[in-house]
C-alpha cells in the first residue's frame, strides 16, 4: 500500500485502505489486524498514526481490541445509518461530482465506475 505525498493525512489514508479491504471482502469479519507496531514498520509509518487509524476504526465500529490479543474486524452490524455522517459523505459525493463535471467526464464513466466500486472492482478509465 502506498500513500500519496499529498492530500489526505496518513491516518486517513491507511483508514480508507483498511475499509477498502473490509468492503471489498480481503479482510474478513474476525481476521486480525497487525499489531500497531507491525502495521507502523510495515506501512513506514509512526505507531501513533497507526493507533489514532485504530482508534477511528473502532470508534466506528469496524474493528475491535481485545487487550493483549489484538485488533480484529468487527461483523457487520445492521445499524441505523448516522444522519451526519451520511451528509457528510454526501457533501464529499457532491464536491467530487462537481471536478468531474469539470474535467468532462461524462455521466456514464462515473455511473460504471460506481458499478465497478460496489462490485469490489476498480475501474480501468483515468
Amino acid at each position: 500500500m502506498a500513500f500519496a505525498t499529498s492530500g489526505a493525512p496518513y491516518y486517513e489514508q491507511l483508514l480508507m485502505q483498511i475499509k477498502q479491504q473490509i468492503v471489498q471482502g480481503t479482510l474478513q469479519p474476525g481476521d486480525k489486524l497487525p499489531s500497531i507496531r507491525s502495521m507502523a514498520t510495515t506501512m513506514h509509518l509512526n505507531p501513533n498514526t497507526v493507533s489514532k487509524t485504530y482508534q477511528l476504526l473502532e470508534s466506528q465500529h469496524a474493528v475491535y481490541t481485545i487487550k493483549g490479543r489484538g485488533t480484529f474486524v468487527n461483523t457487520p452490524t445492521k445499524t441505523t445509518l448516522n444522519p451526519i455522517a451520511v451528509a457528510e459523505v454526501q457533501t464529499k459525493f457532491e464536491t467530487i461530482l462537481t471536478e468531474a463535471q469539470f474535467l468532462g467526464i461524462t455521466e456514464q464513466q462515473i455511473q460504471d465506475w460506481v458499478v465497478k466500486a460496489y462490485q469490489g472492482g476498480k475501474s480501468d478509465e483515468h
